[in-house]
């Protein structure tokens, strides 16, 4: 390589991914919702949103809109956030499905080394790694209580105690909107009859209403959101933290939470660094795993070698447009189904498309979800419309394939045309080396194997 071109290469790299010195180096909080998709709020197209502070967060943030997990649930979920790992790596396969994996490492692992305090406040639903994440007092620990107050108080002695001993810190404020009982918030403020659903839904009085109660707990969280920013500005936090806010994932209802659809395992990610991270809208793929490599990576650590990947090039540099190319979801309950997003579609792989694809939680007496979805297989007695999208959610075929981007509820399935017949293929055979490649079986489970639950799980 000639001097002049190594010296280019430098400098490029020099300013495209700045090193930060020890008094540089951010401090991080990290907002993490509840049961909520990335088509939640007024930034991303839902019209009936009352989410004035998201929707600024964003117009000032990286938004990012292709956001995965691996698993639609929360334990797998928060497991591959706090360690980085896909499922198969940490154990966490599901909520009722757990396997022990020694030398599993957490967010407080890798950053405590690193002279930063980590705590959280509010949900959990993690016990992975070795150190400690520090409970902070304020928010609810639970998801499922009614009734829930909060507070920022123990965040900011935090926070204040942090800075007074000279520790960076990471924050978490695990909320606990928009998980059912969906009893927060003033439905009032969302008129069923305004509502505009989602296509694959069935257009029944409790399905409007589902909307409404969810959308009041987003509505919650977005307050949530506009406290924390307003700590921060008392604080005067901004010019040296950067604050991220994930949504987590979809909504429960049926091809939402507990499926491998784009309604359960698409979130948003926001990233704001004033002055540092430049706002603009992406739609790179990036993971939930991606998130603790990022902040050891603004931290100053040695790259974890994890299964995420740091997005500091992509947050920090605007000529960066892509950061994955394809994504893992991985469900194995309570069912086997797996999938591979690309920038444009996505294959979904059934395992037994013989068995009805609804998970028991929609037969709950104690579920306000269940109700829609009883009305919805009632509808479909006697309207064809009603009766094709319930026939879609109990009897998926074996491949699907769907134009995500044209089509980001998949309506229609493309597996059948033979266009794509070679796609498809590609695709699969895509699939099982990702499969392969975290240690999972390429085979679904036998057909009489039994769907085990642990007691207490959700």
């Amino acid at each position: 390589m000639k001097l002049s071109h190594f010296i280019s290469l430098s400098v490029f790299l020099f300013l495209s991914f700045p090193a930060f010195s020890q008094k540089e180096r951010p401090n991080f909080i990290v907002i993490i919702g509840d049961d909520v998709g990335w088509d939640a709020f007024g930034c991303t197209g839902m019209k009936e949103a009352r989410t004035p502070a998201i929707d600024q967060l964003a117009s000032e943030s990286i938004m990012m809109t292709r956001f995965y997990c691996s698993v639609s649930q929360c334990a797998p979920l928060r497991a591959e956030l706090y360690t980085g790992l896909l499922p198969k790596n940490n154990g966490v396969l599901a909520n009722a499905r757990k396997e022990k994996r020694e030398g599993v490492r957490n967010i407080a692992d890798h950053l405590i080394p690193l002279g930063y305090k980590v705590g959280l406040s509010g949900k959990k639903h993690f016990g992975l790694g070795t150190a400690e994440i520090d409970a902070i007092p304020g928010f609810a620990s639970g998801a499922n209580g009614s009734n829930q107050v909060h507070s920022f108080d123990g965040v900011e002695e935090y926070v204040s105690q942090a800075k007074r001993n000279g520790h960076s810190f990471c924050v978490i404020i695990g909320a606990t909107h928009a998980h059912h009982p969906w009893d927060h918030g003033r439905e009032s403020n969302f008129p069923t009859d305004q509502i505009e659903l989602r296509p694959h839904y069935v257009d029944t009085p409790s399905a409007r209403l589902a909307v409404a109660k969810h959308a009041a707990e987003v509505e919650v969280l977005d307050q949530q959101v506009r406290e924390t920013r307003e700590l921060m500005d008392k604080m005067d936090l901004e010019k040296d933290t950067i604050l991220i806010f994930l949504s987590e994932q979809g909504i429960a209802m049926p091809r939402g939470k507990w499926s491998p659809y784009e309604h359960g395992s698409r979130a948003l990610c926001l990233a704001h660094w004033k002055g540092r991270i430049l706002p603009r809208k992406t739609t790179a793929l990036a993971m939930y795993c991606d998130i603790v490599p990022t902040l050891i990576d603004f931290a100053g650590g040695k790259d974890p070698r994890l299964d995420g990947k740091s997005l500091m090039g992509l947050w920090m540099n605007e000529d960066v447009k892509k950061h994955r190319k394809e994504i893992l979801i991985s469900n194995v309950h309570p069912f086997w189904q797996k999938a591979i997003v690309t920038e444009t579609y996505k294959l979904i792989w059934t395992g037994h498309p013989e068995r009805e694809h609804i998970w028991g939680n929609f037969h709950s007496k104690g579920k306000f979800f269940a109700k829609p979805w009883a009305e919805w297989m009632e509808k479909a007695k006697t309207n064809k419309t009603a009766a094709r999208k319930v026939e879609r959610v109990l009897r998926p075929k074996s491949i699907e394939l769907y134009d995500i981007v044209s089509d980001p509820y998949e309506t229609n399935d493309l597996s059948s045309k033979p266009r794509h017949e070679q796609r498809i293929e590609a695709m699969h055979e895509k699939l099982k080396m990702l499969m392969s490649a975290c240690g999972e079986s390429t085979s679904p489970p036998r057909a009489g194997d039994p769907i085990k639950r642990k007691k207490g799980t959700k």
